[in-house]
Formats: structure tokens, C-alpha cells, sequence
């Protein structure tokens, strides 16, 4: 296998964002193919929370999803993954994240939990998007790499793989688009020197299939923590802000009726911002001859 500025939602008061987590979650519980709410939105440089100490199946902080932030220039994604502040991402064992992404189409003829044989994703692991949302069309897989995940085997990075829905004309299949094997680093928020943010670059290209990212295109997405073998559920979802199952078990269908959103930002080329720089010389140079 293998502080940014914030979004409109992001900046509503804690309350607002108490009563909008429960919203999102009750319509998680209530929807089935009928619906799908968008709980977090924003542009470049947005940073999505979500709740600490809200994993499931154990209390590895590695389960437990604190933040993610999108960012973007004119040819990548820039996604970090920030883990629990106490969880160490070098030592603390094998986990995936994945990071499903849709159109948000009720149309778009994504993946979805009614195929049995991927359960949503090129994983196969028990975590899809719900039809309203038209399923999970692109996807990207997020694996230890350097090392086991152990104490006398640390990981020294990451890697990560994506897929993209139905590349093979009428035979509906995720075909692998791109792999880094290794090399995506790990690192520290500010706040400690444990590891325990994952960061990535992912080309928009990858995603050229179902998705042309260009300015002002907006996608639908979750990141997920789960296992490292088929037919595991997720542990936690960055959208939802509370436990994902009232019941636990490790091989449940997680079908999410809620997800963020993404939107896209233009950025200056290269040339503008070099023309830009020689007009504010300019300026000044000319100021200092008048005076």
C-alpha cells in the first residue's frame, strides 16, 4: 500500500460551531441516499477542526483526528493532518488516513457503500460516501513508510497513493493514478516536539479525470482514520464532531451523509507577482527622484 486563514464556518463562534457539529451529526444519522450537508467549507489555506478525544475501538491517539488543512497553488494540494497532540506518528504504531474526495453530484456515479467488493474506496475498507453526494470519486490512501511504527522501528515518513473512479470506460473499477512511496514528512505542531503531523502534496492533475481543479472549482471531501487491512470501518472522520457509531464495531459501514468542502483559489503566477514587484520599485524610485 502504501494559521492559515479560515472559511466562513470556520470563523463562527464556538457556540455556532457546537450547534452546527450537531446538526451535521444528526443529519448524518437520519439521511440514506437522500440528503448531504456540508458542515465545513472554505478556500486556500483553511484549516477544518474537529472534536479531540472523539475516536473509536481503542484509545491510540493515532485514531484521533484533531485538524486538517487544504492549501493550494496552481498545480498542487498542499493537505495537513494534524493527529491528537499527545499521539506520536513515528512510534505509535500502523495506521491509514484516507482522504475521500467527490464532486458532490448526486450524479456523479462514485463509489458507494452498495459495492460490496471496495465498500466505497480503493482500500476496501468499510468507509463510503452516501449516493446523495454521488459517491467517492477520487481518493487518497495515506501509509507509514521508513520504518514499522515502532519504538525500535520508527516510521521516518510518509507516502500515500491515489485512485480515481471508473478510468476504464464501462468496466467500473478505482485505477491507481499515482504513488509516492515515501518520503511525505512527518512533523510537530508548535505546541510539542512529539510527531504528529502528516503533510502532503498531492499534483491536481491526479484528479484530472473526474475532477478538473481550477480556480473557483469546488469539491466535497472527509478524512478518515482506519486500519491497515480490508474490511476495516473508520475510527474517526474529520467532518463528524462526536463518535461515528453509538455501538462500535470495527467492520461497520461508515457511509458519510456529511463531508467539508473545498473551494479551489486563484494564485498569481509567477509573472504577475515579478511584474508587480518592479511596479512597486518603480514607484519608489521614482518618488526618491521628485523629492
Amino acid at each position: 500500500m502504501g494559521k492559515p486563514f479560515r472559511g466562513l464556518a470556520a470563523q463562527m463562534s464556538a457556540s455556532a460551531r457546537k450547534h452546527a457539529g450537531i446538526l451535521g451529526v444528526l443529519g448524518f444519522a437520519v439521511c440514506s441516499g437522500t440528503c448531504g450537508t456540508i458542515l465545513q467549507s472554505g478556500g486556500s489555506g483553511t484549516t477544518y477542526t474537529d472534536a479531540l478525544g472523539d475516536q473509536q475501538g481503542s484509545a491510540n491517539l493515532l485514531r484521533d483526528i484533531s485538524s486538517a488543512t487544504i492549501a493550494n497553488d496552481a498545480n498542487n494540494l498542499f493537505i495537513t493532518i494534524n493527529l491528537n497532540p499527545g499521539a506520536n506518528i513515528a512510534t505509535g504504531g500502523s495506521f491509514n488516513y484516507i482522504i475521500g474526495i467527490t464532486t458532490g453530484s448526486p450524479t456523479a456515479g462514485g463509489d458507494t457503500s452498495a459495492n460490496a467488493t471496495t465498500h466505497g474506496n480503493p482500500y476496501g475498507r468499510t468507509i463510503s460516501f452516501d449516493s446523495s453526494f454521488g459517491g467517492m470519486t477520487d481518493f487518497i490512501g495515506v501509509f507509514g513508510a521508513g520504518g514499522a511504527g515502532s519504538v525500535a522501528s520508527p516510521f521516518t515518513s510518509y507516502g500515500f497513493n491515489d485512485y480515481a473512479w471508473n478510468t476504464n470506460g464501462s468496466s467500473l473499477t478505482w485505477s491507481k493514478i499515482n504513488q509516492v512511496a515515501s518520503g511525505e514528512p512527518i512533523s510537530s505542531q508548535p505546541a510539542t516536539s512529539i510527531p504528529n503531523t502528516i503533510t502532503l502534496t498531492v499534483p491536481m492533475s491526479d484528479f484530472s479525470v473526474n475532477l478538473s481543479l481550477t480556480p473557483g472549482t469546488t469539491f466535497d471531501f472527509d478524512i478518515c482514520s482506519t486500519g491497515t487491512s480490508g474490511n476495516q470501518t473508520a475510527y474517526d472522520s474529520l467532518v463528524i464532531q462526536t463518535n461515528i457509531q453509538a455501538t462500535y464495531s470495527s467492520t461497520a459501514q461508515y457511509n458519510a451523509t456529511v463531508l467539508d468542502q473545498y473551494t479551489i483559489t486563484s494564485v498569481p503566477e509567477p509573472t504577475t507577482l515579478t511584474l508587480a514587484g518592479l511596479s512597486g520599485l518603480s514607484m519608489v524610485l521614482l518618488r526618491r527622484r521628485r523629492k
